[in-house]
C-alpha cells in the first residue's frame, strides 16, 4: 500500500507524529482555558490531576494495541484490497459493541436486539464483499 509516496509503516509514523502534536496543542489550549477561568474568578487556577502512576501502564498498553491494530488494518487493506480489507477493518466496531453490551452493560433491553440485527447486517455485507472479491 502506498499513500502519497509513503508505505504503510511510514504513514503510521507520520500519523502518530501528527497525533502527538495535535494532542499537545489541545492540552495546551485546555490548560490555558482553565488558567483564564481561574483568573476571571479571582482564584488560583485548578488543574486536573494527571494520575500518571495509575494511568501510565493502561495508557501505554491501549496505545500499543491501537497502533498495532491500525498498522495491521493497513496491511489487511494492502493484502485483501480496498473492498474486503476496509470492510473487515471497519467491522471491528462489532467487537467494541460486544464489549459494551456484554462486559460494560452499556446497552440493555430491546436496544440490544436492534444492535445485534445491525451487526448481522454489517457482517453479512462483509461476507458478501468477500465472496464478490474472491
Amino acid at each position: 500500500m502506498v499513500l502519497s509516496g509513503l508505505s504503510a509503516p511510514q504513514y503510521v509514523i507520520s500519523f502518530a507524529t501528527g497525533s502527538l502534536i495535535v494532542n499537545a496543542l489541545l492540552w495546551a489550549a485546555y490548560l490555558c482555558r482553565l488558567t483564564l477561568a481561574g483568573w476571571e474568578r479571582g482564584e488560583a487556577p485548578v488543574y486536573p490531576r494527571l494520575e500518571l502512576r495509575v494511568m501510565a501502564l493502561p495508557g501505554m498498553i491501549s496505545g500499543v494495541l491501537w497502533a498495532a491494530g491500525n498498522f495491521l488494518g493497513m496491511v489487511a487493506v494492502q493484502r485483501l484490497g480496498d473492498a474486503v480489507g476496509n470492510s473487515c477493518v471497519q467491522a471491528s466496531i462489532i467487537v467494541s459493541g460486544l464489549w459494551g453490551i456484554l462486559y460494560y452493560r452499556e446497552v440493555q433491553g430491546s436496544s440490544v436486539w436492534r444492535w445485534f440485527a445491525g451487526a448481522l447486517v454489517a457482517l453479512g455485507g462483509v461476507v458478501l464483499l468477500a465472496f464478490m472479491h474472491g
